[in-house]
């Protein structure tokens, strides 16, 4: 796993590096040695996406036929590290931890997104593209090696300030005359909210602001609570308990930024429609304007400060989720199933034409769904309540858990009066719909551990932590009651 922490500052110290040949105003290649951190920080980006790029040219895949297979790039390059130093200039000076490092992480790219593939085609999903190479519009980043302290090293400084110091040496052919040392030393300044741990590389995000040190995750420190909770996701309230408790994300937060995100996309497709261009021309022809790539500058870092929002949310929440609770029991949704588009109907009398199929609502539903990222909080409990002592993770069936009266067990659509009244026809018996839910959850949670890893549906889940842990069944209620929670 990963702790990601921002970046406050970048200072270049000793020598100057050298980046490379440029044509001055006469038309000959010159020499380009530079001590801004900007340009030095997007030097270090575009040369580890270059050595990434390059190393992928030598894969290969099946050709439209079928019947041999091909590079995937066209050209392959063969080229060693060595190589590539003494052949491009521009890479010369780069510091070996830094282009190094993607030999490894493609060779991981690669096989992981494969088994994906191979993953998704069992399940007969689409598998979706073969992997490709990193294009300059991808958030520019660059990853170097810890190697036991030879490089990446960090320093503290107090409890919330620390430096990333990363060391790299000009060639003596290419440092710059009049200049003895030939060493510089790259310092990128962050802000902590915690202790770092020991970790393996470091990613750098220069443009994004944010440095990611690769490491293991702690456990999650922790006692028995006896304390025992399902929970129902959705998109008014993020995460209903099945104490009656909701947790929601910051929305007013959420939507001031959707709003700004919103208008700057407007004035965006204004000025497209202004120029007489589709929007494809003009993109390409825009594309290098300042002015169109600092507003989509600010597109991109109003989404990634709504993302950071979310994930914040997220870890903290799952955390003392794990922390207050030795079971914690979920539905086993399918949110790709959930977030497809309504099928469409066929008008009979009017060939060509399609009937109303609810597709507007569906398509804002759509949009709650992706805000709400229900699988973020999925992931992050698997992980967590794995290194966690004695917590558990259960995943249940999902269906008619907001329809079944919890205290009954009538079952009707009609139950559910709204999004958030659950009213029983049956039995009178009435309480918010997503604690309804919730109860129903955890209670599918008990009948599955008294029945053990195998006496339920094919849709539930047991796994090994969840036994060893809730393997005796006298602990364990056998009907809850929402008064009981």
């Amino acid at each position: 796993m990963s702790q990601k922490v921002c970046i406050e500052q970048v200072e270049v110290r000793g020598a100057i590096p050298y980046i490379g040949m440029c044509e001055d105003s006469f038309g000959e290649m010159v020499p380009v040695w530079s001590m801004n951190p900007v340009v030095v920080m997007d030097w270090l980006c575009d040369a580890w996406r270059c050595r990434y790029n390059q190393i992928r040219s030598r894969r290969m895949k099946w050709n439209r036929d079928g019947s041999e297979l091909i590079p995937i790039g066209g050209a392959v390059d063969l080229r060693s590290d060595k190589q590539v130093r003494e052949e491009c200039s521009w890479l010369s000076s780069v510091p070996s931890m830094i282009l190094q490092s993607p030999n490894r992480i493609e060779n991981t790219d690669w096989w992981s997104a494969n088994k994906r593939r191979r993953t998704l085609k069992k399940k007969h999903r689409y598998p979706g593209s073969m992997p490709r190479f990193k294009k300059r519009d991808t958030d520019p980043m660059f990853v170097c090696w810890y190697n036991r302290g030879a490089n990446a090293v960090f320093r503290k400084f107090n409890r919330h300030h620390g430096e990333i110091v990363i060391f790299g040496q000009n060639s003596r052919a290419n440092n710059l005359p009049g200049r003895r040392g030939c060493r510089f030393e790259i310092h990128i300044r962050v802000r902590l909210s915690e202790d770092i741990q020991p970790y393996t590389s470091v990613g750098v995000h220069p443009r994004s602001g944010y440095v990611v040190f690769v490491n293991d995750p702690l456990p999650v420190t922790r006692s028995r609570t006896g304390r025992e909770t399902g929970i129902d996701r959705g998109c008014v309230h993020n995460l209903a308990l099945s104490d009656g408790t909701f947790i929601d994300l910051p929305k007013h937060k959420l939507e001031r930024i959707d709003k700004e995100i919103r208008r700057r996309q407007k004035a965006q497709a204004r000025r497209i429609s202004r120029s007489g261009l589709d929007a494809k021309t003009y993109v390409r022809e825009h594309r290098q304007s300042n002015r169109y790539q600092a507003e989509q500058d600010r597109i991109r870092g109003l989404y990634r400060k709504a993302h950071a929002i979310i994930n914040d949310f997220q870890q903290k929440t799952t955390t003392n989720l794990v922390k207050d609770y030795d079971l914690i029991v979920l539905e086993n949704l399918s949110l790709k199933n959930m977030g497809r588009k309504a099928r469409k109907i066929e008008d009979p009398l009017h060939p060509g034409r399609y009937l109303h199929n609810g597709q507007a609502a569906k398509r804002g539903l759509n949009r709650a769904l992706r805000s709400a990222s229900l699988g973020g909080v999925r992931q992050k409990l698997e992980y967590k309540t794995r290194r966690a002592y004695a917590s558990s993770l259960l995943f249940v069936d999902p269906r008619n858990t907001s329809r079944m009266c919890s205290v009954c067990g009538h079952t009707c659509k009609e139950n559910r009066e709204s999004q958030a009244v659950f009213h029983c026809k049956k039995c009178g018996f009435q309480l918010n719909a997503d604690t309804n839910a919730a109860v129903n959850i955890l209670r599918r949670g008990h009948e599955q551990l008294l029945a053990g890893p195998g006496g339920s549906g094919r849709d539930i889940t047991v796994s090994d932590e969840t036994t060893k842990n809730f393997g005796s069944s006298a602990t364990v209620s056998r009907k809850p009651t929402a008064s009981t929670h």
